[in-house]
């Protein structure tokens, strides 16, 4: 896993001038999904050069109607063979990086947790088409933002509309903790799994983090902050380093 965060790194800086030197984080390029779309694409493909494994895209995770959980998941980027990947990569923009989607007792089919969920237990069955990593990036900007879509408002209420101006003065202050938190304490609940012969049993996820870990990646345009499943989130145990944009490099991947 160190490994990847050191090539995204990598990859960040080398496409700074696609990324517009981190600008490419803020609320504008959501409009007609431009960073999804466009600049981040290239990122993903140079991590992927940089690990030396095969990249493929919008990779189809399904799940038994019976779990009640999303019943496909798209997996943005999958690093590795196919048939034993080693990472699964979904990128959150600033639109997504969301409270609704990160609920520890959401409901199955409305929180992304269960789509983590749902790999560890077709992992533990024996898929091993599942990945040893499942990593998010979150897009969430260290600054004042301006205009953006709010979910957690609009959407699923979580929040009064007067906390508005709060979320747009600082994302990264409002919700990483909050998502990191609502991650930890979904590990730690004892659910049920599924083993190699088709049997539930009781467990937490915490104690699989060496089987398929879930990792969270934030990207605030200043830096990257790496927490892992293993540790719990654990705030002091997360691994900062700093972005450092240059607009003169050029990317070498397209």
């Amino acid at each position: 896993m160190q490994d990847f965060f050191t090539a995204l790194r990598q990859s960040l800086e080398a496409n700074s001038r696609r990324l517009k030197a981190g600008k490419a984080f803020l609320p504008e390029y959501l409009k007609q999904r431009k960073l999804v779309n466009e600049c981040f694409p290239p990122v993903a493909r140079m991590v992927a050069k940089k690990l030396n494994l095969p990249l493929k895209e919008q990779v189809s995770n399904s799940f038994p109607e019976e779990w009640k959980i999303w019943k496909r998941q798209i997996v943005d980027h999958v690093l590795g063979n196919p048939k034993h990947p080693h990472y699964h990569f979904e990128l959150e923009s600033l639109d997504r990086a969301q409270l609704y989607l990160f609920l520890p007792g959401g409901r199955r089919d409305a929180s992304k947790l269960w789509h983590y969920w749902g790999t560890v237990c077709k992992r533990l069955s024996g898929n091993k088409a599942m990945p040893r990593y499942f990593v998010f990036l979150l897009i969430l900007p260290d600054e004042p933002v301006g205009s953006m879509p709010l979910w957690d408002i609009a959407y699923s209420k979580l929040f009064d509309p007067k906390v508005r101006p709060i979320i747009q003065n600082n994302p990264f202050s409002f919700y990483d903790r909050m998502i990191k938190t609502s991650a930890r304490l979904f590990l730690n609940k004892k659910d049920w799994l599924i083993d190699k012969d088709g049997e539930w049993f009781k467990a937490r996820l915490i104690d699989y983090q060496h089987l398929c870990e879930l990792v969270i990646i934030t990207a605030t345009g200043r830096q990257l902050v790496m927490s892992r499943g293993r540790d719990g989130f654990d705030p002091a145990k997360e691994q900062t380093v700093l972005l450092r944009w240059s607009t003169r490099q050029r990317s070498s991947v397209s």
